[in-house]
């Protein structure tokens, strides 16, 4: 099988994440799949590369920061012309930002191929968008991004969603549930001898302080919160730190500065460093309509290194992990977040017994294998011949 994956964001941000960990997996699985994101500096000619036998092909964008990120008619137009040549059998688009699904549309009629439609957050209608600094943004621009993310969702063979909130959205929009499938964020499966908590430390240059965690981007008010359980936490235990590791966009109080440590963006192996240097991996999600149509990709890179989780009770995610026993689940308050992360920082047990059930989990019903049989399975189910199926007909005929 031949697939083509579209997705909207800059290169190793956001949704990129997903996109490409399926992508990983159907190649593993002995597909072809081209994954067309968008160039974080190009604005002419586009670039190809390989990521681990996926042929990833950045477009180029003429729009910067925020804007970067599926609205550029260039970078629309741009895919159409680079792919209308090629052939695939399945086309599988991410989110539906007119650089993903415009292109997804023309080559569709093309090739003839199915298309899946994946949901992967809660952009207009209230979610996303209101928690974007600006009325007029908000106001105006609101509107547009509730019509793209809305509207091709009947055009599609069928849609997937990365949380059943916004699979009951689409079943809102009329969509038959048996064409909408609920598929989580997976998670790497974790590695078979992580560096130890000492040894992770040793080779960050950190102390024996308690280390609070929080890994990538957040939400303006989610951070707020989040910085009031840190301060409420020192209160109580005043060693303790807290470390943004990845792209954290917003200023750090003054009276934190000391205690905070930013180190940008990471490789993965500076990131496993601190995963598993961490007491505490916080999860800080205010109970809102965006929130609740999320699954933060953090959370996969917590179960992954073994990080004891502490976060709060919103949306499908939090169901699923403390289901699992693999996270402290708490009301989504500061005090409630507090009170919770000075406990597990007191019971060392505790955060032995977190750790391995987040491992358990990372390694078995979310790792990105399993999540991706899934959606192969999937794909079988409306007439995609992929490998498996192949295998089996063939089996059969002997």
């Amino acid at each position: 099988m031949r697939a083509l994956f579209l997705n909207h964001n800059v290169v190793r941000t956001g949704t990129f994440h997903r996109s490409s960990c399926f992508a990983r997996e159907l190649v593993r699985a002995g597909h072809e799949v081209t994954l067309v994101t968008t160039s974080a500096d190009l604005r002419g000619g586009g670039r190809e590369w390989d990521l681990q036998g996926v042929r990833v092909i950045e477009a180029p964008d003429l729009l910067s920061g925020s804007a970067r990120t599926g609205w550029d008619p260039w970078n629309t137009t741009w895919r159409v012309r680079r792919l209308a040549s090629e052939r695939f059998d399945l086309i599988q688009a991410f989110d539906s930002r007119p650089a993903v699904i415009l292109p997804a549309l023309a080559l569709r009629k093309l090739n003839g191929a199915p298309l899946f439609l994946d949901w992967a957050d809660w952009w207009g209608r209230g979610g996303i968008i209101q928690e974007r600094p600006g009325w007029a943004l908000r106001t105006f621009f609101g509107p547009v991004e509730t019509w793209f993310e809305e509207a091709f969702r009947n055009h599609a063979t069928a849609n997937t969603t990365i949380v059943e909130t916004l699979r009951q959205r689409c079943i809102a929009l009329g969509i038959d549930p048996a064409r909408v499938l609920t598929l989580p964020n997976g998670c790497v499966p974790p590695s078979a001898s992580p560096p130890t908590r000492s040894a992770a430390r040793q080779r960050l240059g950190l102390g024996a302080e308690p280390l609070l965690l929080h890994v990538g981007v957040t939400l303006p008010e989610d951070a707020t919160v989040l910085f009031d359980v840190f301060r409420g936490v020192r209160r109580t235990v005043p060693t303790a730190r807290l470390a943004l590791v990845g792209r954290f966009r917003f200023a750090v109080p003054v009276d934190l500065r000391d205690a905070v440590t930013r180190t940008g963006f990471v490789d993965d192996d500076e990131l496993e460093r601190w995963l598993s240097a961490a007491d505490v991996g916080l999860l800080v999600l205010r109970d809102t309509i965006a929130n609740r149509g999320r699954w933060p990709g953090k959370l996969s890179e917590y179960l992954t290194g073994g990080t004891p989780i502490v976060m709060t009770r919103v949306g499908a995610a939090a169901e699923s992990i403390a289901a699992a026993g693999a996270a402290v689940v708490t009301d989504p308050t500061a005090d409630g977040l507090m009170e919770a992360v000075v406990a597990v920082l007191r019971d060392p047990d505790l955060r032995d017994v977190l750790s391995a059930r987040a491992r358990r989990l990372a390694g078995g019903e979310l790792a990105w294998p399993r999540v991706a049989e899934r959606l192969l399975a999937y794909y079988e189910g409306f007439g995609v011949r992929t490998r498996a199926q192949l295998q089996r007909q063939t089996a059969g005929a002997h």
